[in-house]
């Protein structure tokens, strides 16, 4: 029979030798009292109790433990002389994306409106994305319509369509610049029309190269008060010039500068041709002594009228001598000199 102790036993830092822990079946575990140790003799283990339930002591090469992992990870241990050794595996298809994993991952790829993706989704996947047409740097993609809500560059190159008609802008474009920095722009092809819709204003000049300008306007107004015809001629002239009026059914009337008469010409009917009449006027101033004056009159032709009136009230009509010197001047001539101080004027019309 054991001998029992109701106080504590203090060996002073002397050695207990030569004992042995208390033995017991596993079926016989004594009541537990935190730091309380016997010897499992069922299971030849060495067992402590922690305070809540007896646990085994590994002790020695001999005493090593096994640890066996369960779950979505499976594998086993060895403790062995302070020593732990494990190997696990994971079990396959066990990990859940979004509920076992944190970051950013792809469950799958569904291809939009005219995007087709090919291949199987799964691990290791590597999908094929395309829209039916190579889309590179280098390449000249097709699309039926394309709608920008922002801005658009052309980096070189142009923007051609093969469609008859083509609309750049719709409605609600109300400001439209074109060309930017450039100092030539080019717009329609040599032949055809090209139409402006609404005013039209030129800052710069304009510089019409066809053969006819028309001008379907109720009202011309020209700021230049000098309208230059038959522009670029060179050497000696030969084209007649002037301006013509439409009439509908009547014949068209015009004023005409011919150029191998050197005149102006008129017409009321179209067809016969008027020289028009010019006035020149000369002043006779009497000195007494000179019965003759030359006056000059430039209008290029003997076919002149002249008349000679006194330049004082009242101014009645003198009968005198008219000579038609040259084409460009006559000779007014007294048969008395007229005094000093009397004038006449001679009035030329040819």
């Amino acid at each position: 029979m054991a001998k029992r102790f109701l106080v504590s036993l203090d060996l002073g830092t002397n050695e207990l030798q030569n004992a042995v822990i208390q033995n017991l079946p596993a079926a016989s575990e004594p009541t537990g009292v935190k730091g309380r140790v016997y010897f499992d003799s069922t299971n030849n283990r060495l067992k402590i109790y922690d305070g809540t339930a007896w646990q085994p002591l590994a002790i020695g090469g001999s005493a090593a433990s096994t640890v066996t992992l369960t779950g979505d990870v499976t594998g086993t241990g060895n403790v062995s002389s302070g020593t732990i050794s494990i190997e696990t595996t994971v079990a396959a298809n066990s990990v859940a994306l979004g509920t076992d994993t944190t970051g950013n991952y792809v469950n799958d790829i569904t291809g939009g409106t005219g995007v087709t993706v090919t291949g199987t989704a799964g691990e290791g996947w590597s999908p094929t994305v395309s829209i039916g047409q190579a889309v590179g740097t280098s390449d000249s993609p097709s699309f039926a319509g394309i709608t920008l809500t922002g801005d658009a560059a052309v980096n070189g190159g142009d923007v051609t369509t093969t469609a008859t008609t083509a609309s750049l802008f719709n409605a609600n474009a109300t400001t439209l610049n074109i060309g930017g920095a450039a100092t030539t722009l080019s717009i329609g092809a040599a032949t055809g029309n090209t139409t402006v819709n609404n005013n039209l204003v030129v800052s710069g000049n304009l510089t019409v190269d066809g053969t006819t300008t028309t001008l379907n306007t109720a009202t011309l107004e020209v700021e230049d008060n000098v309208v230059l015809l038959n522009k670029g001629v060179t050497g000696a002239p030969s084209l007649d010039a002037g301006l013509e009026v439409e009439r509908g059914d009547s014949a068209n009337v015009s004023i005409l500068w011919n150029e191998t008469t050197d005149s102006w010409t008129f017409t009321n009917n179209g067809s016969a041709f008027y020289n028009m009449v010019r006035k020149v006027s000369g002043d006779i101033t009497g000195d007494s002594s000179t019965t003759a004056f030359t006056i000059t009159h430039n209008l290029g032709t003997r076919e002149v009228q002249v008349q000679v009136y006194d330049a004082a009230s009242p101014y009645d009509t003198v009968e005198v001598d008219i000579e038609r010197s040259t084409t460009n001047a006559i000779v007014v001539r007294f048969v008395s000199a007229p005094t000093t101080g009397v004038n006449y004027k001679a009035v030329i019309v040819g």
